[in-house]
C-alpha cells in the first residue's frame, strides 16, 4: 500500500475517532441513545415506520403535527441510507434500540469520509502537499461542520454536504479527463447530484451552479449535460415528494443550458465568431426561458419565488425563519455576534481560505483551465452562501478546507526540500494546536433535549390517552397526502410545545406536537406563551384542540447557566423585548455595572405564570422602580412594597423617566392571579427554581 493511500486512511481514522470517542458519553449515556438535535429525533422517527414497512417509506406522518399531520418534507435518501444500513447489519431484522445506534453512527462516518475527495481533488488542483493540508483540516476542523458530522447527530446534513461535494469533485476530475473517463466520470458525477436532489429536493443552488460552470466554461457544458441527465434518472423514484417540483425545474434548466451552450459553442467555433460570443447567447436565451417558464407554470415559479423572499428574510413569515440559528447569517449564528460567531462556526479555516479563493479565481480565469474554473465557481458561491445562511457551512467547509490547505502548501514553499519540511511541520503543528482543543470541547457538548424533556415525554406516553381511536396509528404505512385528501384520521388533541421540542415529543412519548422542526404552528404558540390574559390564552388552548402544554426550562428568560428562547419566541410573535427586558447601567461606586431588569409584560406572559408558578397567584415582594436616562443609565433607583406605591411615586414624579420591573427572572415581584382552565400535573424536578442553579425542570399541564 502507498504512502500517499496510508496517510488519507489515517487522517480519515482520526477525523472518526474525533467525531465518536470525545462525543461518545453524552450520546450513549443511560443506555438509549441521545440524539443530538430536534431533527435527528424527526429522522428515527422516519426510519422507524420505514422499516416496519422495509422498502416502503411514508410520504405522511399523522403525528408529527396536530390535528391533522404533515408530509414528510425531507428527501427519502437519507433515510434509506439508515434504514438499509440497520437492515444489512442485522441480516434483517433490526431491534429498535440497534436501528438508534446504526443512526448515530452515520454521520460520523460520513464526515470521516469527507477527507477522501477532499484529498483527491485539492491534489489534483494544488499538489501533493495541498492535498495533505487539506485532508488534515476537513479531518480536525471544529465548528458548524464538526457539528454536523458528528456521532448522535442523525441529521440529514452531512449526507447532503457529501452528495453535492462530491457533484462537484467528480465533474473536475472529468474535465481533466481523456475523452473516455471524462464520459464515465460525467455520469458519476450525475449519480451524486441525484443522490444529492433525493436528499434535499430543493437544493437548486447546485444544478444552478453547473449551469452557471457551463454558461461560462464551453468545455464543461458536455460533462455538465451528461452529469444532469444521469441526475434525473436518479432522481425519478423522488417526483411527488416536497420540493420535487423546484429540483425538476433546476435540472431541466441546468440541462437546457448545457444543451445550448454545447450547440452555441459548436456554431461559434464553426462561423469563426469571438470566444465570449456563446456564453452572451446563452445568457440570452435563459432569459427567453425562464419567461416562457414564468408564463406556462405560474404558480411554481411564483412559489419558487416565495420561498427565496421568505429565506432571504423579504416575507413576513421570514421572522420565524430568523429565530432558527442555521438559517441566520454566519455572523450572526454563534454565541455572540461578528468575528466570534465566524470562529465558532467555520474555526480558523477560513483566514487562510478566502485570500487563497481570490487568487483562485483569479487564476482560472488566466489559466483556462475548466475544472480549476468549475471549482472556483463552486466555492465562491458557496462561500457567499455562508456568510448569508450558516447552514451553507456543510457545503462550504470542503472547499475552504482545500483553500486552507493550497494556502498553507504555498506558504511552506520557499525552495529547499529541508526548510519546505520544516515549515509544513510547523504550520501542521500550530494547525493541530488551535484545531484540537477547540473541537474536543465542541465534541463533549450535549444538545440533546436532555434527561428532564425525556422523563416528560415518557411521561405523556405513560398517563395519558391515547391521540387516535385506532392505536395502530403509530406503525402504519401511509401514502403521500395529495389533493387535501388526509391519508389517516385527525389526533383527537394535541400537545402545545414550542417547536423545538416538537419531535422529541412525538418520538419519544408517541405524543402529537401542535408545532414541529418545520416550524408549522410556531407562530400560534409564539402567541400563546407572550399571552397576558390567562382566560384568552386556555380559550385559545381549548379551541385549537390542546389537551395538554409542555414548557421546558429554556423558555423563560433566565440569565446565566440556561440559554433562553425567550427572544426567539417574541420575535416570532412579532413583539419587541424591549417591552419585557431592559439592561441598565449603573455607574455607582465609580464601576460600571450592568443591571438586568425584567418589566411587568414579562412575568404576566404565559410562559412566566406557568413556568414559574406552575399557573397558581402570586403575591408579589414589590417592584423596583429605576430613573435612567436616554442612555439607560441609572439615575436613581428604589424599591417599594406594592405596585400601588411604585404608581403612587410615579405620579408624583411626573417628568421623570421611569422602568418598572423586578430583579429575578425566577419569581415575580409583581402579584398576578392564577391561571383558570390549567392543571399542573407534571415536573421533572421538583426543586425550587435558583439562580445558583442550573435550571432543569419540565412541566406539563393539562387542560381542563
Amino acid at each position: 500500500m502507498s504512502k500517499r493511500v496510508l496517510t488519507v486512511c489515517g487522517l480519515a481514522a482520526a477525523a472518526l475517532v474525533l467525531r465518536v470517542m470525545p462525543a461518545w458519553p453524552v450520546v450513549f449515556s443511560g443506555g438509549a441513545v441521545s440524539f443530538q438535535e430536534g431533527d435527528a429525533w424527526f429522522h428515527v422517527r422516519t426510519v422507524h415506520n420505514l422499516l416496519a414497512h422495509f422498502p416502503w417509506r411514508s410520504g405522511f406522518d399523522p403525528y408529527v403535527l396536530f390535528p391533522s399531520g404533515q408530509n414528510i418534507p425531507t428527501g427519502p435518501l437519507w433515510d434509506y441510507l439508515l434504514a438499509t444500513a440497520a437492515w444489512v447489519l442485522s441480516f434483517g431484522s433490526p431491534s429498535a434500540g440497534f436501528v438508534d445506534r446504526v443512526a448515530a453512527w452515520m454521520p460520523a462516518i460520513l464526515g470521516a469520509f469527507y477527507v477522501f475527495p477532499v484529498y483527491f481533488l485539492a491534489r489534483r488542483l494544488f499538489g501533493e502537499a495541498a492535498a495533505t493540508f487539506a485532508a488534515l483540516w476537513a479531518a480536525t476542523l471544529p465548528g458548524g461542520f464538526l457539528w454536523l458530522t458528528h456521532l448522535g447527530l442523525a441529521d440529514h446534513h452531512a449526507a447532503e454536504g457529501l452528495f453535492a461535494f462530491l457533484t462537484m469533485a467528480l465533474l473536475c476530475a472529468a474535465l481533466d479527463a481523456d475523452a473516455a473517463r471524462r464520459t464515465r466520470l460525467s455520469a458519476l458525477a450525475g449519480v451524486a447530484l441525484g443522490a444529492f436532489l433525493a436528499t434535499r429536493p430543493a437544493g437548486i443552488f447546485v444544478p444552478a451552479i453547473l449551469a452557471c460552470a457551463a454558461a461560462l466554461e464551453p468545455q464543461a457544458a458536455v460533462p455538465v449535460l451528461i452529469a444532469v441527465a444521469t441526475g434525473a434518472v436518479v432522481f425519478l423514484p423522488v417526483t411527488g415528494s416536497q420540493w420535487a417540483d423546484y429540483a425538476w425545474l433546476a435540472l431541466a434548466c441546468a440541462g437546457g443550458v448545457a444543451a445550448t451552450s454545447v450547440v452555441l459553442t459548436r456554431w461559434a467555433r464553426r462561423r469563426g465568431w469571438r470566444r465570449r460570443a456563446a456564453p452572451i447567447g446563452v445568457a440570452v436565451l435563459v432569459a427567453a426561458g425562464l419567461i416562457a417558464a414564468a408564463a406556462l407554470r405560474p404558480a411554481l415559479i411564483g412559489s419558487l419565488v416565495f420561498e427565496i423572499r421568505r429565506i432571504a428574510g423579504a416575507e413576513p413569515s421570514s421572522r420565524v425563519v430568523s429565530t432558527v440559528q442555521e438559517m441566520r447569517p454566519i455572523y450572526l449564528a454563534g454565541r455572540q455576534a461578528g468575528w466570534v460567531s465566524v470562529v465558532d462556526q467555520l474555526g480558523t479555516v477560513w483566514i487562510p481560505a478566502l485570500p487563497m479563493l481570490a487568487w483562485v479565481a483569479w487564476r482560472a480565469m488566466r489559466a483556462k483551465r475548466p475544472a480549476l474554473a468549475l471549482f472556483a465557481i463552486w466555492s465562491m458561491v458557496m462561500a457567499a452562501g455562508t456568510f448569508l445562511q450558516a447552514r451553507m457551512l456543510i457545503y462550504f467547509a470542503s472547499v475552504a478546507a482545500i483553500l486552507a490547505g493550497a494556502a498553507l502548501a504555498r506558504v511552506g514553499d520557499l525552495g529547499r526540500p529541508m526548510l519546505r519540511r520544516a515549515v509544513w511541520a510547523v504550520l501542521a503543528a500550530v494547525m493541530l494546536a488551535i484545531n484540537l482543543p477547540a473541537a474536543i470541547t465542541l465534541m463533549r457538548i450535549d444538545n440533546s433535549p436532555g434527561t428532564d424533556w425525556v422523563q416528560a415525554a415518557l411521561w405523556l406516553r405513560a398517563n395519558t390517552p391515547e391521540p387516535f381511536a385506532d392505536g395502530g396509528v403509530w406503525s402504519r404505512y401511509y401514502p403521500r397526502e395529495a389533493n387535501g385528501a388526509v391519508p389517516a384520521p385527525s389526533a383527537a388533541w394535541g400537545v402545545a410545545v414550542w417547536w423545538e421540542d416538537g419531535y422529541p415529543v412525538e418520538q419519544i412519548g408517541h405524543r402529537v406536537p401542535m408545532s414541529n422542526g418545520t416550524q408549522a404552528g410556531a407562530e400560534e404558540m409564539a402567541r400563546f406563551l407572550t399571552e397576558t390574559s390567562g382566560n384568552d390564552a386556555v380559550s385559545w388552548l381549548r379551541a385549537a384542540g390542546a389537551r395538554y402544554v409542555a414548557i421546558g426550562p429554556s423558555i423563560p428568560l433566565f440569565a446565566g447557566a440556561n440559554a433562553s428562547r425567550f427572544p426567539a419566541v417574541l420575535e416570532t410573535a412579532s413583539r419587541d423585548l424591549r417591552g419585557y427586558f431592559r439592561l441598565l447601567i449603573d455607574k455607582g461606586a465609580g464601576e460600571e455595572r450592568r443591571v438586568p431588569v425584567y418589566l411587568p409584560a414579562y412575568y404576566r406572559t404565559m410562559m412566566a405564570r406557568l413556568y414559574l408558578a406552575e399557573g397558581a397567584e402570586v403575591k408579589g415582594s414589590g417592584p423596583w422602580l429605576f430613573s435612567a436616562d436616554e442612555d439607560d443609565q441609572i439615575q436613581w433607583s428604589g424599591h417599594f412594597e406594592s405596585e400601588q406605591q411604585a404608581s403612587e411615586y410615579m405620579a408624583a414624579h411626573p417628568f421623570d423617566q421611569f422602568v418598572e420591573g423586578c430583579l429575578d427572572p425566577g419569581a415575580s415581584c409583581f402579584d398576578l392571579p392564577a391561571v383558570p382552565g390549567l392543571r399542573h400535573v407534571y415536573s421533572s424536578d421538583p426543586l425550587p427554581i435558583s439562580r445558583e442553579r442550573t435550571v432543569r425542570a419540565v412541566k406539563i399541564f393539562e387542560v381542563y
